[in-house]
């Protein structure tokens, strides 16, 4: 790896420093960089979008001697960042706030409409559906094993008891998924943007006001960033106004946007329960403050 950063960025390294099995710190005489292997070209189209839109929230990518982000290595890829200090501490609520705010300045700079046809909306019907029915077998099963039990735990006894919220939440999820087929039955085209969907903290320098890594960025549907923020971190559903306040004011969903978004958001999240009763009760806790925090949200849009 030191000699292909010699050779394609004429950048005489020091030492390495792994930091995860994909992600290095160069270190050389002046300067530190991170370089990152990827199994894929597939950031240069999303990069290519950042640069012509732009966007200047994202960190920048060292081109090499060939003019390119991307340099082959060990039938792989990799590319070269300048290092950034990310040592401010956790700092949560302004990261968040940051990073919603980051994401409609994205979004609104990044719309397009692109045409589809109704083959996309079936394959998107399948598949949601599909998952629904996985939900759907899974805590009917739990809750026929627990109703053959004589003395259940009360983590059993709780999921028994709420088991017909779970129910409810996923049948609300086939209703807003049939609003959106009847809602977009004649469209022969959707809204896109560019789409962030992988929040970490550690990706956000709030000195610098930038994103540090773009791996997981595509073109797809504005809500997918909403739904997999809302998935992925639970803080979030202790502050929904995070929403309103800063993504909401800035961008409005489009009807069928808000169906789909309700659909996804009502599918409903699977727990696995283990020999841990204090675990298992947390777990489930959870999940029923989700499915609360729900119809507040879904109020918002």
């Amino acid at each position: 790896m030191k000699q292909v950063i010699s050779d394609y960025y004429g950048i005489k390294v020091i030492g390495l420093i792994k930091l995860t099995p994909k992600v290095y710190k160069v270190k050389t005489q002046k300067e530190l960089y991170i370089v990152k292997v990827v199994e894929s070209r597939n950031i240069e189209k999303v990069y290519e979008y950042i640069e012509i839109l732009q966007l200047k929230c994202f960190v920048k990518i060292l081109l090499n001697k060939n003019n390119e982000i991307l340099t082959i290595f060990q039938q792989k890829y990799l590319y070269l960042m300048p290092y950034i200090d990310n040592s401010q501490g956790l700092l949560k609520e302004m990261k968040i706030k940051f990073y919603f705010e980051t994401l409609a300045y994205l979004h609104l700079n990044s719309f397009y409409y692109t045409k589809i046809n109704q083959d996309y909306f079936q394959t998107l019907n399948q598949d949601i559906l599909s998952v629904i029915q996985e939900r759907q077998v899974y805590y009917e099963q739990m809750i026929k094993n627990y109703e053959s039990i004589i003395y259940r735990s009360p983590s059993q006894w709780m999921l028994v008891m709420n088991y017909y919220r779970i129910h409810d939440s996923l049948c609300h999820a086939r209703n807003y998924l049939s609003q959106y087929l009847e809602k977009t039955k004649s469209f022969s085209q959707i809204r896109v943007c560019l789409t962030y969907k992988h929040f970490d903290y550690n990706h956000i320098s709030l000195k610098q006001r930038i994103f540090l890594s773009i791996d997981n960025m595509s073109i797809d549907l504005p809500i997918y960033d909403l739904f997999d923020m809302y998935q992925r971190i639970p803080d979030i559903l202790f502050d929904l106004d995070c929403f309103s306040q800063y993504y909401f004011k800035k961008i409005e969903l489009q009807e069928e946007e808000k169906l789909l978004l309700c659909c996804l958001m009502n599918i409903v999240p699977i727990i696995y329960y283990n020999d841990n009763e204090i675990e298992n009760i947390i777990k489930l806790s959870r999940l029923l403050y989700y499915l609360d925090s729900i119809h507040c949200f879904i109020e918002q849009i």
